[in-house]
This record gives C-alpha cells, structure tokens and sequence, in this order.
C-alpha cells in the first residue's frame, strides 16, 4: 500500500516538474487569486479599524451655565447614565475645566490675564457623552431637548461623523466588490488552466496508463497521480502568496498605523489569524483544483 502511495507521489511531481512552464503559469493565476483575497482581507480590516476611530471620536459636550451647582450636574450625568442608548458619561468639574482651558491658552498672556483679572471661574461644569452606536445619537439629543436639561444647560456640542462612515462605507463596498470580482476571474482562469494541464498530462502519459491498465491497474491508481497536482497546486500557490504577502504587509504596517493613528497592527492580526484565514483559502484552492481536476480526468482518462 505504502509503496503505491509513493508511487503515486513521485509520479505527480514528475510530472509537475516535465511540465515545468505550464506549472509556472499555473501556479502565477492561483497566486494572483489568492493574492487578490488576501487583499480584500487587508481592505476589509482597514475600513473596520478605520471606522471604529471615527465612531471613537463622535461624542457630545454639554457645557453647564456657571451658576448651576456640580451637584445638580451629576445627578443629570446619572439620569443620562441610565439611558439605553448611552455607553458611557464622563464629568469635568468646573475646576478641572478651567485648568484645561489655561493648560489650552497657555502661551496666550492676554487670556491668562483676563482669568486673573476677573478673579473668579467663569466656566461651568460639563459632561461629555458617548453612545453605544453612532445610530443612538439622535436620540440622546431629543433627550436633551426637555426642560429637565435645556434650562441648565449654556451650550452643546455634536460633531457628527455620519456623513464620512458612509463615505468610507460605501467606497469599500464598491472596491470590495471589484476585488472579489478579481478573484473570481482569476479563479476561473486557474480552473481552465488546471484543467488543460491536466489534460496535456494525460496525453503525454497515454502510452503509459495504457500500459498500466494493461497490467491490471486498478482507475483509481492511474487516476490519483493526476488528482495529486490539483492538490500540489493548491499547495504551492498558497506556500507562496505567504511568502509574497508578509513581506508586503510589513512594508505598508507603519504606513497604516501612521494613517490610522492607532496601534492598529496588520501583521499581528494575520498572525493571530493565520489558521482561519490560510487554512480557508488553502481548502478553497485545494477543492476548486480537485475539480478541475477531476473533470480532466474522467473526460480524458479513457482506455
């Protein structure tokens, strides 16, 4: 049995090194392929973390009046605190306020004067709010327009980001789909390939399966070396788009942190990830190969 197995083995990459060229041109469509996903993977994960900061930084500001006591202030952070659509309330005291605006305005002495010479805090108290979902805000802001909020509060700020996430979102959607449109062309192409490499194999081992059939092999033997270079495809094509795609996702790593602004690091998560998104491609490549294949040789395997 063992020595079946072996025969069958080195019969498959004989014949993959005999075509050497025709391999080459092969292995060149399922790299550019698997390439191509690779990169709809990248694209997908930059617009995720890239819209995840946008959403980080949308929050409202509500500036009390001076007058109102810090107390009746945190009793309305607790009251919004409680809300559904809320994540979180953050309180800025009407000292620490006025800290950070000098800490602001510090190489502006005529500011600086101005506080001294007024000799009293002219800032309120203030809550900053953010949402669970950027959706929510809405809502959050209708809440604020009752009396139990508007009477107390000097001014309110909202900068709403919207408009952008669904800018990011929809150039993503139309460059993903032209990317997974790439991947099916060159998919398409690495089937028909496949399958005429299969087929020039068959011919010009046809002296050869006729012999073997003659001595009483059985289908499968003549048919499983055949199989094999489907799957030797398959795994070649993905040995080397890592070999391709880790050298390029290390390039552009800063290039991304410095645009995202983030710890956001592109090579950690295909390490993390290795397993899923490998193995997913390497059985998707394996199963498309092996039915090329299979195709060829029922068709053309005939004695």
């Amino acid at each position: 049995m063992f020595t079946s197995i072996s025969r069958v083995i080195k019969f498959s990459f004989r014949d993959f090194f005999r075509n050497f060229w025709l391999s080459v041109v092969t292995l060149t469509i399922l790299v550019l392929a698997l390439f191509t996903v690779n990169l709809l993977v990248v694209f997908n994960l930059v617009t995720k973390v890239a819209i995840s900061s946008i959403e980080n930084k949308v929050d409202i500001s509500l500036y009390f009046k001076p007058d109102i006591a810090e107390d009746q202030v945190k009793n309305l952070q607790t009251q919004l605190q409680a809300m559904s659509q809320v994540k979180e309330v953050t309180f800025v005291s009407k000292d620490q306020a006025l800290a950070d605006f000098k800490a602001k305005h510090q190489d502006n002495q005529q500011i600086l004067e101005s506080l001294t010479e007024i000799n009293s805090n002219p800032l309120g108290a203030s809550l900053l709010i953010k949402a669970k979902n950027t959706a929510d805000y809405p809502a959050i802001l209708a809440s604020l327009q009752t009396p139990q909020f508007s009477n107390l509060i000097e001014s309110k700020n909202f900068d709403d980001h919207t408009a952008v996430i669904d800018r990011i979102n929809g150039i993503t959607s139309k460059v993903g789909m032209g990317v997974i449109l790439l991947a099916i062309v060159f998919a398409l192409i690495s089937i028909l390939i496949i399958f005429n490499a299969i087929r020039m194999a068959i011919y010009t081992h046809r002296e050869e399966i006729i012999a073997m059939k003659l001595i009483g092999a059985t289908d499968l033997f003549v048919e499983m070396p055949f199989l094999l270079q489907g799957v030797i495809f398959g795994v070649l094509s993905l040995l080397i788009t890592i070999l391709i795609l880790y050298p390029l996702l290390g390039f552009i790593r800063p290039y991304l942190q410095l645009i995202l602004a983030g710890d956001f690091n592109i090579v950690d998560y295909f390490n993390q990830n290795f397993l899923m998104i490998f193995g997913l491609e390497l059985l998707g490549a394996v199963v498309l190969n092996l039915i090329s294949s299979y195709i060829a040789v029922k068709r053309y395997v005939k004695v």
